[in-house]
């Protein structure tokens, strides 16, 4: 990646849950390096440090991505930007894929104008996997991708024309579910979290709507995700210019055990109900993955404890509904 001072990174979806995480981790490591972070609407990327400059684009009209590539010329890209739900990609297919799909085509596009060497760092995601994960416990980065929905398809379509079009080196990375503080509670762990201390707070009624608790996924503390990306990135010019990493646990846990895990960290007595708006229809009942390329190439390793992230994570809900 050349020296730290030459560093010129562009951190798309830079205010969201991942990007706030990973900006921060980066201007630690490169304290020299200029930061541009870009977001969609104004105050998105509002307080990400003073050595961020930011930006108000649309990554889906090429007429805005284009100048602002220009004028940065950047040396990395990192791209996460994007519409990270599976269950709103499938009711607004259409806004999934102009985010998901043609957001990468006009940033590659306009490396290939105006910085053609820059890394190109993509945030994939493990939905690529899809009916892969019947047949392996954990599916390896050179497992076939079989995506089965659309959120996972539009990432498996970035990733190969990011393989056919961009001329400088890239680095994917298959994002499995990543929980922490901070995230929205329309993804799983959050929802639990945020309903519960909302409960304590005599807010809400004393039952948590649930979906299918029984599918079991790979949970990874946004920590130890960022950590991964930002010991990647750090490593970037000992590894192959087109690489592909799995960021994952390397285990799965039923969703059951995880509500379960977090009824344990309050005094609250809740019911259960299942709530028919929360189930989503899937036929992949496990999805699990392998972290040994990733720990292979640089020496990581998950570090913090399922219970302790699950804690920080009802603490943030509680500290945040109390404001």
């Amino acid at each position: 990646m050349g020296k730290p001072e030459d560093q010129r990174v562009l951190v798309t979806g830079a205010g969201g849950f991942v990007g706030r995480a990973l900006l921060g981790q980066l201007q630690h490591t490169w304290p020299s390096a200029a930061f541009l972070a870009t977001a969609r609407r104004d105050g998105d990327a509002a307080a990400l440090g003073p050595r961020v400059q930011t930006a108000c684009v649309d990554l889906c009209l090429d007429q805005a991505v284009d100048p602002v590539i220009e004028a940065f010329r950047p040396t990395t890209v990192i791209h996460l930007a994007a519409q990270s739900s599976v269950h709103l990609a499938a009711s607004a297919q259409l806004d999934m894929w102009r985010g998901n799909f043609l957001a990468t085509y006009n940033l590659i596009e306009s490396l290939h104008r105006h910085a053609p060497d820059a890394l190109f760092v993509f945030a994939s995601s493990g939905e690529c996997y899809g009916r892969t994960f019947l047949d392996h416990d954990q599916v390896t980065e050179d497992a076939p991708l079989q995506p089965t929905n659309a959120y996972g398809r539009s990432k498996s379509a970035s990733e190969y024309m990011i393989r056919d079009v961009h001329k400088g080196p890239h680095l994917i990375l298959r994002m499995f579910n990543q929980i922490g503080p901070g995230q929205d509670e329309r993804f799983v762990t959050s929802s639990f979290a945020a309903q519960l201390a909302r409960i304590e707070r005599g807010e809400a009624p004393p039952t948590i709507k649930v979906g299918d608790l029984s599918a079991e996924r790979d949970f990874c503390d946004i920590a130890d995700m960022v950590r991964a990306a930002n010991l990647l990135l750090s490593n970037a010019d000992a590894l192959d210019p087109a690489s592909t990493f799995n960021i994952c646990s390397g285990r799965t846990r039923s969703i059951r055990s995880v509500l379960d895990t977090m009824l344990g960290l309050t005094s609250v007595d809740v019911s259960v109900e299942v709530d028919a708006e929360r189930l989503r229809p899937s036929a992949i009942a496990r999805a699990g993955g392998s972290n040994a390329a990733i720990h292979a190439a640089c020496g990581w390793r998950p570090e913090m404890a399922f219970e302790d992230t699950l804690q920080r994570l009802l603490d943030y809900w509680r500290t945040r509904l109390a404001a």
